[in-house]
């Protein structure tokens, strides 16, 4: 008689590393390079070699652009309380010469939003290049741990938008470094449109280069009849993904090793539904998680991040 096959054991990955402590960096804007018609990588020279993890992000203080202190009086008189930093999640990796961040200029919709964003739209323009920019760095647990290839052979990317950033952040680690050469990348990318693929040359390229660590997958919601998807290739699909869809990517979901980054139910909506007593509308991480379940992927494999 033979042993049941288990699963290996999360106890195998050794403990973290102490995280560094959080600091005060002044930069300069180095460089900004257009990705989508609403999204821009902004390429920060802090003047030295950056020391950080793969996934995680910094924290930038509104208030150090004059050009916003009106928009924060405002916005600090109908909220009644102070204007926070804004987390950025990175979209460089540790070995590269500058801290980049991918930023994309949220737009208002009353149905989600309390209040209209007040950095993204002002980050996320060509201005910026040659200014001085302080930030507070670097924290974030969106990390793959170092050894665990010891518990999986594959990790799944879900990612809708820009949550593709510290995603992307992690494969460049992992793949331009060769860390973990066993494990395998997959990554489901889902967008509305064709349009609104952020980093798209750099991760065909990713692709390209790594075809036996990388399978990458664009999910296009939105595509117009005219958008001949197939043209792109066949990793290009319609549709979101449904459980019975990742069942044909995911061999084993008792081992494999899954990051989601994407848009939740926000505290708004949460609110409007207790007022209303109508359900707030899933989003893409509610919509993942509901995947994950049915698929039999265990929460202790599974880790998150998700904005509004």
């Amino acid at each position: 008689m033979t042993e049941p096959q288990t699963s290996p054991s999360l106890a195998a990955i050794p403990p973290p590393p102490r995280p560094r402590p959080l600091k005060k960096i002044v930069s300069t804007c180095a460089d900004v390079v257009r990705n989508t018609h609403d999204t821009v990588t902004l390429s920060f020279d802090v003047g030295e070699q950056p020391q950080y993890t793969a996934g995680q992000f910094i924290s930038i203080d509104p208030k150090q652009f004059t050009e916003l202190s009106r928009q924060i009086a405002f916005l600090e008189h109908l909220k009644g309380k102070k204007e926070k930093h804004r987390a950025y999640s990175m979209s460089s990796a540790p070995a590269e010469r500058y801290v980049s961040i991918t930023v994309k200029a949220e737009g208002f919709d009353a149905a989600h939003d309390n209040y209209p964003p007040l950095l993204s739209p002002f980050l996320a323009s060509e201005g910026m290049k040659g200014r001085s920019v302080q930030f507070i760095g670097y924290t974030g647990a969106y990390v793959l741990p170092e050894g665990h290839d010891v518990i999986t052979r594959q990790v799944l990317h879900l990612v809708a938008g820009s949550g593709i950033v510290p995603n992307y952040a992690l494969l460049k680690d992992e793949l331009l470094q060769a860390k973990h050469p066993s494990v395998k990348h997959t990554m489901v990318y889902v967008n509305k449109t064709a349009d609104d693929v952020i980093l798209l040359a750099e991760l065909e390229e990713l692709r390209a280069r790594f075809p036996e660590r990388l399978q990458l997958i664009h999910r296009i919601t939105r595509a117009p009849e005219s958008d001949d998807l197939s043209a792109r290739g066949a990793h290009w699909l319609r549709g979101r993904p449904t459980s019975e869809w990742l069942k044909t990517i995911v061999p084993d979901p008792s081992t494999v090793w899954v990051y989601a980054c994407g848009a939740a139910i926000t505290e708004h909506q949460r609110a409007a539904a207790k007022v209303t007593g109508v359900p707030a509308t899933p989003r893409f991480m509610e919509g993942v998680e509901e995947m994950l379940h049915a698929l039999g992927v265990t929460k202790d494999r599974f880790k998150k991040e998700e904005f509004g």
